[in-house]
């Protein structure tokens, strides 16, 4: 099942804004072409809605928690790490500009995770 239910119901309630909306298809755009990836709820539920409730964060100017950087030090003992930390650095380069960087670590960690389904 894919994201847009989910994500249109979140525009409608004005919890996502039209930017924002654009910029998680685009996230979600991304995988389909650099990985070859399509995201669902099944695989990718958990990033998606960390994306969503981060972009609503930023736009009401909320301070964003830090992971904590112990959890991170075990994100980058995971094989996948390089290339999560890659993807992230590509997103946020091309689709999130300005991205904190405490969602950073969140987003590298749950692209770990997602890479490490496929």
């Amino acid at each position: 099942m894919d994201f847009e239910p989910r994500l249109s119901i979140l525009r409608q309630a004005g919890m996502l804004s039209d930017e924002d909306y654009q910029k998680v298809q685009d996230v979600i755009r991304y995988f389909q072409e650099k990985y070859d990836l399509t995201l669902t709820e099944e695989n990718a539920s958990s990033m998606i809605t960390h994306l969503c409730a981060a972009l609503g964060r930023i736009q009401r100017g909320e301070p964003v928690e830090p992971l904590d950087e112990e959890i991170y030090e075990e994100t980058k003992e995971e094989p996948t790490f390089p290339k999560a930390l890659e993807a992230t650095q590509e997103i946020v380069r091309d689709i999130l500009p300005g991205l904190p960087e405490n969602e950073r670590k969140f987003l590298t960690m749950h692209i770990g995770v997602l890479l490490a389904q496929v």
